[in-house]
């Protein structure tokens, strides 16, 4: 079985998986089709399942993981995994997605485009907020990780409602359980950030939520200081 989808750049076609479960996603695609991209998520469906079960060789996992690892290293890998995330409800598929993400934002957030990042900041937020009460709780924190890890690197200059949006979170009834979650992860993240940060940015990072402390104690205590 051969799955491919077409680029509507360039008129191409290119296998996305092949028989053998080989991804090779042509990188610069920015439309998507989306009868081809159900297909490869049933076909990513099936080849995590397969790399799960307990009667897959060693040899197959090991083909598989570097098929997978390959596919994560291509640029345009986020928008199918973007597609994945929205239309899945197999938890291996959503973590292989959200960790596509992570490796995106952690190591090859600089040379992404600047409209692509614009997008990403848009779409992950909004995805979490349609999914955080039907996904299990580590595939939720798994989104809040990510986005937390875009506001390490973006926050405030590109990504200037990043706090603002968890307090929102916080003051809204239904919402505030959510908002507690990226709070923590916020502040476990940005206040001892990772090595890969300069100095001067983990800095900034701490002078920036120090300077939230306040807000943050008002509406913990009930205090509105927004």
């Amino acid at each position: 079985m051969q799955l491919t989808f077409s680029s509507e750049i360039d008129g191409s076609t290119s296998s996305l998986f092949n028989s053998y479960g080989f991804i090779t996603a042509r990188t610069h695609l920015r439309q998507p089709n989306m009868a081809s991209d159900e297909s490869s998520l049933r076909a990513l469906e099936n080849l995590m399942t397969e790399f799960f079960h307990s009667c897959t060789t060693n040899e197959r996992k090991r083909e598989i993981e570097e098929v997978l690892n390959n596919f994560a290293q291509q640029t345009g890998a986020w928008r199918h995994c973007l597609f994945f995330l929205s239309n899945t409800r197999n938890e291996y598929v959503m973590m292989y997605s959200l960790t596509v993400f992570e490796n995106l934002v952690n190591k090859m957030w600089i040379g992404l485009a600047s409209q692509d990042k614009m997008e990403i900041r848009s779409c992950l937020p909004k995805l979490l907020l349609a999914q955080h009460k039907s996904v299990p709780y580590f595939i939720r924190n798994k989104l809040c990780k990510v986005i937390v890890d875009i506001g390490r690197q973006d926050w405030p200059m590109f990504y200037h409602d990043f706090f603002t949006s968890t307090l929102q979170l916080i003051q809204t009834p239904a919402l505030a359980p959510l908002g507690l979650v990226m709070l923590k992860t916020t502040s476990e993240e940005l206040a001892c950030p990772r090595e890969d940060l300069s100095v001067a940015r983990k800095d900034e990072l701490r002078k920036l939520l120090l300077e939230q402390v306040p807000t943050v104690l008002g509406l913990l205590t009930g205090k509105n200081y927004l």
